[in-house]
């Protein structure tokens, strides 16, 4: 858990924060910071499944995962901080400097993302017990979210100080390789048996239906955090939407984790929908900017997307548990960055056209009601899947369409 906290943390550092840092720190204009972060993604995108594809036949067990990460740790480190270097590069030189880093650093981070990713596949695990394990990740994940809201963020948006910028930059590069060189070398877990449990009916989705739903939902997400840091900066003058996002994200994990085991994935998918309704509903209201509001439709926003994150994941790694791991998680990953890309172009011609240092104060300008828009998407999403679900559950008589592959039923490992 340590290492993906750490290499979670290079991920949020480049989708949380970059955007706002190549514009408002580098001076690079919103329209080529749009470009520079899509072509970057798209890159990823590309890489991410070139990597699923080569790890295919080659990655076949943890401790084989565990040893690629490693590897690959140092490169990505290297490039993120040479992209985090930007503002000291002459500012002629800057937009070329900062492509051409961020697409070294986009490229390499596969070789860290797609292993740890796969772990979780590789694993023999029953279906709860595998939700259990995705469920502590996202918790360590979302820990590391609130870490860059708390510590990077306001580096940034309350004053900007390169040196205390680079200090942290190497200072995290440092942590992400030293906790992927121990965890290579950390004794594998073993596997303790326990009482079977109970087997319910299955909640099944087909890849292709958690591949649409993963686009909608990242598309809608990234569009929300990349504007976010500008709602932040000029109109509540922090970082406290991103930081009680990844509160509420963080906390709420166990529970959906539960809900699962107790109910079904409709129930579950029901309820993100509520939340993620209401996050949309507060931030077009006037407590859009009161200090209570902000803690609600943060807390709501990170309640209801870390439902659906939960589920789309737990779906995608059982079916990766049958076969193909490397390939199923690289194509997953694929998309999720194919999405991230067409949203931050999206973000910036909306930012380009509209004065937002401005009009983030007016909840109907076209940044303002793009935040509360992407929210309302994503709980559309929600309703959708909760539909399939129950249609899939209908046509086969409330049995599981997909046969349940044999596997021992373990504990997850620490």
């Amino acid at each position: 858990m340590i290492a993906h906290y750490a290499k979670s943390q290079l991920w949020h550092a480049s989708t949380l924060l970059f955007g706002f840092f190549l514009t408002e720190i580098c001076g690079i204009g919103a329209r080529s910071m749009g470009w520079i972060m899509a072509a970057s993604l798209l890159l990823n995108g590309l890489a991410d499944l070139l990597m699923g594809t080569w790890g295919h036949g080659r990655i076949s067990d943890e401790a084989h995962a565990r040893r690629v990460q490693a590897r690959g740790g140092p490169l990505t480190c290297v490039f993120f901080l040479l992209f985090c270097g930007t503002p000291f590069i002459a500012t002629d030189a800057r937009s070329a400097w900062a492509l051409v880093m961020l697409l070294g650093f986009r490229v390499t981070y596969p070789l860290i993302d797609v292993p740890q990713n796969t772990i979780p596949a590789l694993l023999s695990l029953d279906d709860n017990a595998r939700c259990s394990l995705l469920a502590h990740r996202n918790v360590a994940s979302g820990v590391a979210a609130i870490a860059i809201s708390v510590i990077a963020a306001p580096i940034l948006i309350r004053g900007g100080d390169l040196y205390r910028w680079m200090a942290w930059a190497l200072l995290l590069s440092l942590f992400v390789c030293g906790s992927a060189w121990w965890l290579a070398r950390t004794p594998l877990a073993g596997e303790t048996p326990r009482p079977d449990a109970p087997v319910r009916p299955r909640d099944d989705l087909g890849f292709a239906t958690i591949l649409c739903a993963l686009a909608m939902m990242i598309a809608a997400s990234s569009a929300f955090r990349l504007i976010e840091p500008y709602y932040s900066a000029f109109v509540r003058g922090g970082s406290g939407l991103l930081l009680w996002a990844a509160v509420g994200g963080t906390i709420s994990q166990p529970v959906w984790a539960c809900c699962r085991r107790r109910w079904s994935a409709f129930s579950s998918l029901i309820g993100a929908a509520v939340m993620l309704a209401g996050a949309a509903g507060l931030l077009s209201s006037p407590l859009r900017s009161a200090p209570v509001g902000i803690v609600l439709a943060g807390m709501t926003f990170g309640i209801g997307s870390g439902g659906l994150w939960l589920m789309l994941w737990t779906a995608m790694t059982a079916l990766a548990a049958q076969g193909s791991a490397t390939r199923h998680v690289g194509i997953f990953t694929c998309v999720s960055k194919t999405a991230q890309a067409t949203a931050i172009v999206t973000v910036g011609h909306v930012l380009a056209a509209s004065p937002y240092r401005l009009t983030m104060r007016d909840p109907w300008s076209p940044p303002s009601l793009m935040m509360a828009g992407a929210l309302a998407a994503i709980a559309l999403v929600c309703v959708v899947l909760a539909c399939v679900l129950a249609f899939n559950r209908t046509s086969s008589g409330g049995t599981s369409t997909t046969p349940r592959p044999a596997a021992p039923t373990v504990r997850a490992p620490d």
